[in-house]
């Protein structure tokens, strides 16, 4: 079916983790696109309420705390009466979970899109068949506009740093003895699956081998990955700067202040490809598949047979040898940044002696 007329307000429902909410952002720019006017409104769990404020043509941020004051369906109902009274025309659902398409149905909004999966069939009044053998998930989101008469075909993942963070990014630089001129790397240590993420040695090799190279790696994360920054700085000669445990709006401040970022498939590391840095992506139990990267995004993966195994990452390798994270080393990343990054090299330890400069002085290009 295609739109009879431009929907004065639309709400996106997406309750997932923060990278799906990364992901709605070529969904808002296709609307935009298509209609100006309209207002669009993004429904995401309460942590994830700042990053859906950095996507860029989002008027307004709705929260549904599935796992909190909103949890059971007596949180349901109340979440829906909520979302009724904004009146919205339109009803968009990325998010595929049972709950959501219970919340979408009692929203009693005039038009609502989503899968036909489980309850889908039931409450959508466009109820879209996945596409048959495509694992792109923005792919699939792009078919649930196309389905009603919107065009969809930028994949860009798009993010804006929060406004008036000058002051946050003076504070961060002097607590932490930066400079203004420093080049500031992303280490995204963590991930919400334990599977997804890096070794805690490699990163800490890594951090070593980026300040050898006149960079200063800052380590990133969520307040459950204090205690894996911990143990990274715990296997390193001068501990790594750390803004591990920050909000996210912080964290979307100074990831646009970095060049470069390496992490596993995570919130984070989506976050920072979606602020325009060049990006290093590790993936171990999840496949890249999933996701349409541009040139200036680096995948990396172990050679494995095992992999991909799951679709989120389970909490434990099934093989317990986690050979997809570990095969990927260091100096494979450090080569890929040189390939989509303007990586420098050290100068030569007899150079350096000879000149009397520090080891990260004056870096060389490549």
């Amino acid at each position: 079916m295609h739109l009879s007329k431009p929907p004065k307000k639309i709400v996106i429902v997406q309750t997932a983790f923060i990278g799906d909410v990364v992901f709605l952002s070529p969904l808002v720019h296709a609307i935009k696109k298509s209609f100006e006017e309209t207002q669009i409104s993004v429904l995401v769990r309460p942590y994830a309420s700042q990053v859906a404020k950095c996507i860029p043509g989002v008027d307004k941020v709705l929260t549904f705390d599935k796992h909190g004051e909103e949890s059971g369906p007596p949180g349901i109902l109340k979440a829906a009466r909520r979302i009724r009274k904004e009146k919205f025309d339109l009803l968009i659902a990325p998010h595929r979970s049972t709950r959501t398409a219970i919340l979408s149905g009692l929203t009693r909004i005039p038009l609502r899109v989503g899968f036909r999966q489980g309850l889908g069939r039931l409450v959508y009044h466009v109820a879209v068949d996945p596409i048959p053998n495509e694992s792109c998930n923005l792919i699939q989101n792009f078919n649930l506009l196309e389905k009603i008469g919107i065009p969809a075909d930028d994949s860009r993942l798009r993010l804006k740093s929060p406004a008036d963070n000058r002051a946050y990014v003076e504070k961060f630089f002097t607590t932490n003895g930066l400079q203004a001129d420093d080049k500031l790397v992303a280490l995204c240590v963590g991930a919400f699956w334990q599977t997804k993420r890096w070794p805690a040695v490699y990163f800490a090799s890594l951090g070593e081998s980026l300040k050898e190279r006149g960079y200063q790696p800052i380590m990133f994360g969520g307040p459950n990955e204090r205690e894996l920054a911990l143990k990274i700085n715990k296997t390193i000669k001068t501990p790594l700067k750390s803004c591990v445990g920050n909000s996210l709006a912080e964290t979307a401040i100074l990831l646009s202040r970095c060049e470069a970022a390496i992490g596993g498939d995570s919130g984070l590391t989506h976050m920072a490809r979606a602020l325009g840095l060049a990006t290093v992506l590790i993936y171990g139990p999840t496949d890249q598949k999933a996701h349409i990267f541009n040139e200036k995004s680096k995948v990396l993966t172990a050679k494995v047979k095992c992999r991909p195994c799951s679709h989120h990452g389970p909490r434990k390798c099934p093989d317990k040898h986690h050979d997809c994270m570990r095969m990927v080393s260091p100096e494979n990343v450090l080569d890929a940044l040189r390939k989509i990054a303007n990586l420098q090299t050290p100068i030569p330890l007899a150079e350096r002696q000879t000149s009397g400069k520090r080891a990260d002085a004056t870096p060389m290009p490549v």
